[in-house]
């Protein structure tokens, strides 16, 4: 059985993790956290001092990494995967982008396979093990990682032999989410301001043509029951929309609606949400609109 290792435990890689240990997978893991590494090691995780300890002891290594910087760096950086002992296939969870995943593919080298991997599911999917994962690479590689793969992910798709075909699928599919996020928070704002009760609204549009995942799964869990959160900073959503403008760009694709979609995020970003939940989006389009979303919603929990 390969030896499995894990860098980067923050929100989705320490719940992906914890699905591995869950499973009754050997696991080894590295984070600049010390307090996640406590946690893991509390959990039965063996513990590394840096990504290349854990490239010397596994066979097959993922990671989750919150930028692409850190990804390169912890891949085919001083101190990286690549130059681990024991490693034989890097498996990259993070939405990287097709340029950066190539430029990891690269540097590993010719005796590290490497397989793009980005989820879909947030932290709930990862421990439930009910994520989907979109996979590229060479096949001989793929199927080595897909028996760990079908442990986190409960739907697995192999999108292509060529490194970063798979971000390219991630990124399109976090675009729509985006856009179903938007779009629903100002139609719920609309709804507020003419004095429309939220939950009856959501209700129809769930037996309607515009239901999503936003109004089936998000609006419920993170919006009428007056949280507001639902695991995803609002700079990650600035940073999948700006890899899917540049990847765009790149391959000649013009885009209408993305563009104004990121100068949205960036606009609430401006305004203090970069680091709140993405859920918050709606409270920012509320104050737009001269209201306080957040007082109504809970006013009504």
């Amino acid at each position: 059985m390969d030896r499995i290792g894990f860098v980067g435990l923050g929100s989705m890689g320490g719940a992906i993790a914890e699905r591995f240990l869950a499973a009754g997978r050997l696991l080894t893991v590295f984070d600049v956290n010390p307090d996640s590494m406590s946690r893991f090691a509390a959990a039965g995780a063996q513990t590394a001092a840096s990504a290349r300890d854990v490239a010397d002891c596994c066979d097959i290594v993922f990671a989750c990494l919150p930028t692409t910087a850190i990804s390169r760096d912890v891949a085919i950086g001083a101190d990286g995967i690549a130059g681990g002992r024991a490693v034989r296939v890097y498996v990259e969870t993070s939405t990287i982008g097709l340029n950066v995943a190539s430029a990891i593919a690269e540097g590993l080298g010719p005796d590290v396979g490497f397989v793009d991997a980005p989820v879909s599911g947030g932290p709930p999917g990862a421990r439930n093990g009910t994520l989907s994962t979109m996979a590229s690479g060479p096949r001989a590689h793929f199927e080595r990682v897909l028996p760990v793969l079908s442990i986190m992910a409960k739907n697995v798709f192999y999108i292509g032999d060529k490194p970063g075909q798979a971000q390219i699928a991630k990124l399109i599919n976090n675009h729509l989410s985006t856009a179903h996020r938007l779009a629903t928070f100002e139609g719920l704002v609309l709804a507020l301001k003419a004095g429309l009760d939220l939950k009856t609204l959501v209700d129809v549009i769930n037996v309607s043509s515009g239901r999503s995942y936003t109004t089936t799964d998000k609006v419920p869990a993170a919006i009428l029951s007056g949280t507001f959160t639902f695991n995803g900073r609002l700079a990650i959503s600035i940073k999948d929309q700006t890899l899917l403008a540049e990847e765009a760009a790149e391959l000649g694709v013009p885009l209408w609606l993305a563009p104004r979609l990121l100068e949205t995020l960036k606009e609430a970003a401006a305004e203090g949400y970069l680091d709140k939940d993405s859920m918050q989006l709606m409270q920012y389009m509320g104050e737009q609109a001269g209201i306080d979303v957040e007082a109504i919603v809970k006013s009504k929990t």
